[in-house]
């Protein structure tokens, strides 16, 4: 499958959809923010840093809540079709996140 150049896109409109999978995200997601850089390949791609309220971080229910998550970003937005982006998300506790709260940009308020 063909990758777009970030250059060929609009960066408003995907932040548009971007905006609106985030509304589709359940109670369980406290925060969310997301870059543009490429990945290990040199393929552009969305990173998102996704935090999750601890209640969703239990052992039993954290994969089945970031497969939602992630299923969610990649069928609303379709990046790799529509984008020409591969998808990546990190998921942290709220917890985890206050410890690390100003540490790391990426993740910060």
């Amino acid at each position: 499958m063909a990758v777009i150049p970030r250059s060929f896109i609009s960066v408003e409109k995907l932040e548009e959809e971007i905006e609106r999978a985030k509304q589709m995200l359940g109670p369980e997601v406290f925060r969310v923010k997301h870059r543009y850089t490429d990945n290990w390949l040199d393929e552009p791609s969305i990173y998102f840093n996704v935090v999750l309220k601890d209640s969703a971080c239990k052992p039993e229910t954290l994969n089945q809540v970031s497969r939602k998550i992630y299923d969610i970003f990649d069928d609303e937005l379709r990046p790799i079709e529509n984008w020409g982006l591969r998808v990546y998300a990190n998921f942290r506790s709220q917890s985890e996140q206050a410890a690390r709260e100003g540490m790391e940009p990426d993740w910060s308020e």
